[in-house]
């Protein structure tokens, strides 16, 4: 027979064994399509956002680089411009260096003369930058060393979407000027649609560093993007510039931190960030998902094998071979696993669309996010391992029972193997066990995000709004009498409470003005170990508009200008750290910066409760100059109204327009929205993992009732036998029960340790957990148990009720 015949014959033998029973094959193509659909769905969205290449040649020689602090570990220092032309200068790791501030944020210009005025955010980067991420431009060129001087022609480089949306795809516009906060750019080159950094960046234009800043080494603003030399690995590089750190410190000991030290980091980690272990713990829990699905499945194979095993008796006496079997089994498993992948697919569409809109803003690459071909193959390799898996399991079981012995039972009498009895049993350990390990894991995760939920945010975001206004084309006189009329216009309004405005509003992002300090009596020695303060710059009325309470002392008024003395406000834990306690901390001077250098010495007036002002969970020492006392540009408007503040963003931008309509207004967000936001990551991953855990605890669930099911199924004339002896139902019960969860509990004893295993290597993940989590496991462990007894009991109840003679006449 030819071999195209053969597999059409098992194909279709196969199909009518399935549609004889299809209560079995619609239950275990349901399942099986549960587990294939959320595992592509999530490996879609992996491969999407994490696996897919940058679009930068040999990505695995770029990296990120920095300098971290030993008393500060969430610490992101910046290099000087110097300290960049050191690096450059003098390592041999790195083919090429270019160098960053190490956020677009505060570099924004204003578009004109193309619409509506449209504020975009601008990355400033060294001439070297693109020709080291070896990225060409879809039109024109990038930057050339001529074009990175202050004295050059200002020139610019645009985003793709931005040259797309915004001044409709025109080839033409390169070679042209656009006014950028009132200064004429030329265009000289598009990226391509897939280039996108650093993120949120709109258009590039060159660092164009002036003399003086290359020989101040206190204006710290740089990070370091590098490509390594073929050959160079991270810790060599490293290694490196852990020396030649050490070379300018002794060089120049009156401004360099023996406490600080180079990080160095691949492109992948630090553009996908904390996304990047989210995504992967996510995937993870969808492969177990998967492997519950699998057991149930071949769980419920193993049993109906046994109960085919006449069947296969009659075919081996009527001649089938070995082979025969062996194919008509896996041709079984290939049909119900392909049809199980179709509905998966179909599922992992639909999943991914909600995934993608629900999910938060800020996820790299999420928008390209889709169903590929990629996707495609991983769902048919996970059909093809289930097919042989279903097909193998079941087959080699029944094959190796004799065949006399298979011809002499009858078919309701047949007796269970040890080999069968053991594989189910194994089969419940496993379930169990990854049940309890993703179970435990989700209740930890919630509990954790309860406990985030609990940290007081030093402010109150009902009501609240909040807006960019960049200001960039004015300079600092304009840009103070600019901001007093705009917030006097806005308190002018019966529906404003408070209005004010602020350098950096809170949950703007985990980068923000960073500062050393120096309270009057410290030594240089204990200013180093200070911690580094979160420098913010703030209008009167700011802390009542933005709901944070002032503890000690006063606000700021309009009299704390240029003429008076010198003052700041500081955070509660600043405070009680420095100065002991809240009350002790009015009066006390505080220098800002290098204390080394001159400077100012200002007196506390203030003190407020600390506030999440990078990410929620981190409080920083916070320091606060009234904006009168500083050139220090303000950034953003806050406004707390009487109803919603939604309804008052068109009075803003009336009023805005009112006071010059060439300045645009962005990033318009209620303070509500935000905090949510800064919780929507966590949030997420929170729901999917709950998810996971929810289905792989009905799946174990439906697995061991299933199993048990069989089991007593097969011991039904055992059953009879003792009641028939004077065994009581209850005792019966217990019988079987004690059995069964035998299995259980060793499955939950595996779990607990895998769920130990997990805190210790990933407890970090999982949103402020306790490193241990007993009430999680706790929690769980009755959970579980009592789903399982009652999964275990509820077919052995059904069974001691049954007539004893149905029992015994089996």
């Amino acid at each position: 027979m030819r071999a195209s015949s053969r597999i059409s014959d098992d194909l279709s033998q196969a199909a009518r064994a399935l549609v004889r029973h299809p209560g079995f094959s619609l239950f275990a193509a349901l399942v099986l399509s549960l587990g294939i659909g959320m595992t592509t769905a999530l490996f879609s969205l992996t491969y999407g956002v994490l696996l897919k290449p940058l679009p930068f040649p040999q990505q695995d020689r770029l990296v990120v680089a920095w300098k971290g602090d030993f008393k500060d570990p969430g610490y992101i220092g910046e290099l000087s411009a110097p300290e960049f032309r050191d690096w450059q200068s003098h390592s041999h790791a790195f083919e090429k260096l270019a160098a960053m501030p190490t956020t677009v944020y505060g570099y924004s210009v204003a578009l004109t003369g193309f619409g509506d005025p449209l504020q975009l955010e601008r990355g400033t980067v060294t001439a070297d930058f693109f020709s080291l991420l070896g990225v060409q431009p879809a039109l024109g060129r990038t930057f050339a060393p001529s074009d990175d001087n202050p004295s050059a022609a200002p020139v610019v480089v645009l985003h793709y979407s931005l040259w797309k949306n915004r001044f409709h795809s025109d080839a033409s516009l390169v070679g042209k000027a656009i006014a950028l906060s009132g200064k004429a750019y030329t265009v000289i080159g598009v990226m391509p649609s897939d280039f996108d950094f650093p993120a949120g960046a709109e258009l590039w234009t060159p660092l164009g560093l002036n003399e003086s800043a290359w020989d101040n080494r206190t204006a710290t603003f740089l990070q370091v993007v590098g490509r390594l030399n073929p050959g160079v690995s991270l810790e060599q590089a490293k290694t490196e510039l852990t020396a030649m750190m050490a070379l300018v410190r002794s060089q120049h000991p009156e401004i360099s931190d023996n406490l600080q030290f180079p990080v160095l980091g691949a492109i992948s980690d630090y553009i996908f960030g904390d996304s990047k272990p989210a995504i992967f713990l996510l995937w993870g829990a969808s492969l177990l998902l998967l492997v519950i699905a699998c057991a149930n499945i071949t769980s419920l194979l193993l049993a109906r094998a046994i109960v085919r095993e006449k069947e296969v008796a009659l075919r081996v006496a009527l001649g089938a071979t070995s082979g025969n079997l062996l194919r008509q089994f896996l041709a079984e498993g290939l049909i119900l696993a392909l049809g199980s992948a179709v509905g998966g697919c179909l599922l992992a569409r639909a999943l991914l669309a909600v995934t993608i809109r629900i999910a938060p803003v800020g996820i790299p690459r999420l928008d390209s996010v889709e169903l590929n071909v990629f996707s495609f193959l991983f769902a048919c390799a996970i059909s093809v391992g289930i097919a042989f898996t279903f097909g193998l399991a079941p087959a080699l079981l029944i094959m190796k029972r004799d065949l006399r012995d298979l011809l002499n039972e009858g078919t309701s009498r047949i007796a269970v193997s040890r080999r069968g009895t053991f594989l189910r049993k194994l089969l419940i350990v496993a379930e169990v066990a990854v049940t309890m390990l993703l179970l435990v894991c989700a209740g930890a995760a919630v509990h954790g995000f309860h406990n985030l939920q609990q940290i007081p945010l030093g402010f109150t975001p009902r009501n609240v709004l909040t807006a960019h206004i960049p200001l960039a084309n004015l300079d600092s006189t304009r840009r103070k009498a600019f901001f007093i009329e705009l917030l006097d216009r806005l308190r002018s309004h019966g529906e404003v409470r408070a209005a004010g405005a602020v350098l950096l509003r809170p949950l703007e992002g985990t980068v923000g003005w960073d500062s050393e300090y120096q309270a009057r009596g410290q030594n240089a020695y204990d200013v180093k170990r200070n911690p580094i303060s979160n420098f913010e710059v703030v209008t009167p009325g700011y802390f009542t508009a933005i709901g944070t309470p002032l503890l000690a002392g006063r606000d700021f008024t309009p009299h704390d200008n240029d003429a008076s003395a010198s003052v700041m406000i500081v955070s509660q834990s600043l405070a009680q750290e420095r100065f002991g306690s809240v009350s002790e901390a009015i009066g006390k001077q505080i220098k800002m910066g290098d204390p080394t250098e001159e400077g100012k010495w200002c007196t506390v007036i203030g003190v407020v409760a600390d506030a999440q002002y990078r990410q929620i969970g981190t409080v920083r020492h916070d320091i606060f100059l009234p904006f009168l006392q500083t050139n220090v540009p303000l950034r953003y408007v806050v406004i707390r109204t009487k109803t919603n503040p939604e309804s008052f963003v068109s009075v803003l931008r009336q009023e805005l327009r009112s006071i010059d309509k060439n300045q645009p207004v962005s990033k318009v967000r209620t303070m509500e929205q935000l905090v949510a936001g800064a919780k929507a990551g966590p949030r997420l991953s929170i729901l999917l993992l709950s998810v996971f855990a929810g289905f792989a605890a009905f799946l174990a669930a439906l697995g061991v009732y299933g199993l048990v099911s069989d089991s007593i199924l097969q011991r039904r004339r055992e059953i009879g036998i003792r009641m028939a002896l004077g065994a009581q139902s209850r005792n019966v019960l217990v019988f079987i029960a004690r059995g069964e969860m035998s299995s259980v509990f060793l499955g939950e004893c595996i779990g607990l340790a895998l769920s130990l295993a997990a805190f210790q290597a990933y407890g970090h993940f999982l949103y402020r957990a306790p490193g241990v989590d007993f009430l999680s496991m706790s929690i769980t462990l009755f959970l579980l148990s009592s789903v399982t007894l009652a999964a275990c009991l509820f077919p052995a109840l059904r069974a001691t009720q049954a007539r004893l003679r149905d029992l015994l006449v089996d």
